[in-house]
């Protein structure tokens, strides 16, 4: 009972009213199971009552109609004819300064009917408004029909100012000079007789493009190319002409080569092709495949190749040697004087001794000179200065600096055991 208590108090709130016979008679109507829950009531009893709520909902929806039409009230031009009409239920629709009024029954409207109202205000000034748009039209048709003849006639005269005529190319020429053709290889590119306000676009034959009657490019790349070229006026092409092909060429690899003996240097190329061969050694030139020379100074010198091969293309190449100029000469490290001319002396001992300049220079362990010479054969006998008493046998120190006509300077140190029997 409790459900059914719940259900009735739902029903309450629909805006059906509540007749307590209406519901005695549904709880004798549903259909009671000895051994059913109260829940499974519950449900079957709130099924029940919304089927019967929605009939009822649906059926004053359908039998409802509209008590109010919407009428098209138009004032004419001239302001002296108006069109009154009423509605079904009575409803006036009145003119009043220029606006339209719409009089209704207000008897018994509800909520419901006054949205039906306006609504069909909206409908009325939607239809009202086509009929002002075509009434503008037709006053302005005219003042359209002129402009449009208007703006015809000024585009006529734009057209006949703006008339462009193309310029003559007849006597248009292109020219490729190749200023080297081995990488890098530099062409110039000259248009000739062009035609004012004409551009040139120069199509190097590489994906890229160099503008103007005169143009410069670098080849970087070994190959051949066929330039192209396009005659611009007015952003429209005139005219593309392919030009003829060039060749570009690599030059050969070349690296020098070298071995010595006794600062006598042999140079070779390393390129086996047949090449023009330019050596450039100590200030001096030349031109053979295989080039000897010898060194007579000391010093680092750098070695110049220069390579030309079948195609004109130049390589160089170069390479540094270090110079080093030896005066040979042996210096015993030991001699007994008064031993009767065998290692009697000391002294430098060799062939060449053509010095530009000598010095000899002999201490004692205190730093004392003891002897001294400017001439490699002058040597030292074991007295000071080969004139004095004779010195105590021990070691010695002892310089040579030389000098030879090519400049370079020597400086050698040693000492010397002084034996005595």
């Amino acid at each position: 009972m409790n459900d059914m208590k719940n259900i009735k108090d739902i029903l309450n709130g629909y805006e059906v009213p509540y007749d307590h016979n209406d519901w005695i008679k549904l709880e004798k109507d549903l259909p009671k199971s000895p051994g059913m829950s109260g829940l499974t009531k519950t449900i079957l009893v709130a099924t029940a009552l919304m089927l019967s709520v929605s009939g009822i909902y649906l059926f004053n929806r359908i039998n409802k109609t509209p008590d109010k039409e919407a009428t098209v009230i138009a004032k004419s031009d001239n302001n002296k004819s108006v069109v009154s009409e009423q509605n079904t239920n009575g409803n006036d629709i009145k003119p009043e300064n220029d606006k339209v009024i719409v009089t209704t029954n207000k008897t018994n409207l509800n909520s419901e009917d006054k949205e039906f109202t306006e609504t069909n205000k909206n409908v009325v000034t939607n239809e009202i408004k086509p009929e002002i748009k075509e009434n503008n039209s037709a006053i302005k048709e005219s003042e359209v029909t002129d402009n449009h003849e208007n703006t015809n006639k000024n585009n006529v005269k734009e057209t006949a100012v703006e008339t462009v005529v193309t310029p003559d190319i007849s006597k248009l020429t292109f020219k490729i000079e190749v200023q080297e053709n081995c990488i890098p290889a530099k062409v110039i590119f000259t248009a000739e007789n062009l035609p004012e306000k004409c551009d040139i676009i120069w199509n190097t034959d590489e994906n890229l493009r160099v503008y103007g009657a005169k143009a410069e490019h670098t080849y970087i790349e070994a190959g051949n190319y066929q330039p192209e070229v396009s005659v611009i006026f007015n952003n429209f092409i005139l005219k593309t002409e392919k030009l003829k092909e060039i060749t570009i060429n690599q030059p050969s690899f070349v690296k020098i080569n070298f071995d010595n003996s006794e600062n006598l240097y042999y140079f070779t190329c390393n390129n086996v092709e047949d090449l023009k061969l330019l050596w450039s050694i100590d200030n001096q030139q030349f031109i053979e495949k295989e080039v000897s020379y010898k060194f007579n100074s000391a010093g680092e010198y750098l070695i110049g190749l220069t390579a030309i091969n079948e195609f004109g293309c130049k390589s160089e190449a170069t390479e540094k040697v270090n110079i080093v100029v030896e005066h040979v000469y042996y210096v015993p490290n030991a001699f007994m004087p008064n031993s009767n001319g065998v290692n009697s002396s000391f002294g430098p001992i060799g062939e060449n001794l053509d010095f530009v300049s000598y010095k000899l220079v002999i201490v004692d362990g205190n730093g004392n000179t003891v002897f001294d010479s400017d001439n490699p054969e002058f040597m030292w006998n074991g007295r000071i200065n080969n004139i004095g008493e004779e010195v105590r046998p021990g070691y010695y120190l002892w310089e040579i600096k030389t000098l030879d006509k090519f400049g370079n300077v020597q400086t050698k140190k040693g000492r010397v055991n002084l034996i005595r029997n």
